[in-house]
């Protein structure tokens, strides 16, 4: 006489159940990824110039001085595709230029998203002003750093969390409204500064005037 079967135990039912749930949240994850990526590459990389007002908005209201963007344009060479912008300006308060960018490049993975940043920044030729005013304020860029804020920490934080910052060929011009002296220049400037979980690399190179 055969004797019955036995029922799976409530555990062995229970790690099923959650088993088949894992692989259905795969599943959708899979095909949420799938529809970010085609709404990426398909829609958004062709359009991406016509989102430029809405960055130059949003950079401006951030940031508290007027920006301008020139162009952007995107490339998709992989997964995930690189950026270009063209014609960056930062005015400052009195409506000079104080940053210009000519060319920026923004390269991105798989883990700097996840970060909410970029896997490398390369500005080409950048131009950036910096001024000490009649009344003392430091400017740099347009931006006021003459007081340090909880927002000028978190901005660090985030730019020291990029894995890779370059600087290629930079004009920095200081500016001293509180002398009667020229403008200081240096020419040449190259920076890179390489970003890892606990260690920082940065190197400067810059030709000062005679």
């Amino acid at each position: 006489m055969n004797e019955p079967t036995p029922s799976p135990s409530r555990l062995l039912r229970a790690f099923s159940v959650v088993v088949q749930w894992v692989l259905w949240l795969l599943l959708v994850a899979w095909l949420l990824l799938g529809l970010a990526w085609g709404g990426l590459h398909w829609w958004i990389v062709p359009r991406i110039d016509q989102f430029r007002p809405l960055l130059e908005t949003q950079a401006s209201r951030v940031l508290g001085v007027p920006v301008r963007i020139g162009g952007i344009s995107a490339e998709s060479t992989g997964m995930i595709p690189s950026f270009e912008l063209r014609d960056v300006t930062l005015l400052d308060p009195a409506g000079r230029v104080a940053l210009r960018l000519p060319r920026v490049l923004a390269a991105l993975s798989p883990r700097s998203l996840m970060q909410l940043g970029f896997e490398q920044l390369y500005i080409d030729q950048p131009v950036l002003d910096m001024r000490r005013t009649a009344d003392g304020r430091i400017l740099i860029g347009g931006l006021d750093f003459s007081s340090a804020t909880r927002h000028d920490t978190q901005a660090l934080d985030w730019f020291f969390s990029q894995t890779e910052f370059v600087i290629h060929d930079g004009l920095l011009r200081w500016s001293d409204d509180q002398r009667t002296a020229p403008p200081l220049a240096l020419t040449q400037v190259d920076l890179v500064l390489r970003n890892k979980v606990r260690s920082h690399a940065l190197r400067i190179d810059a030709t000062p005037p005679p």
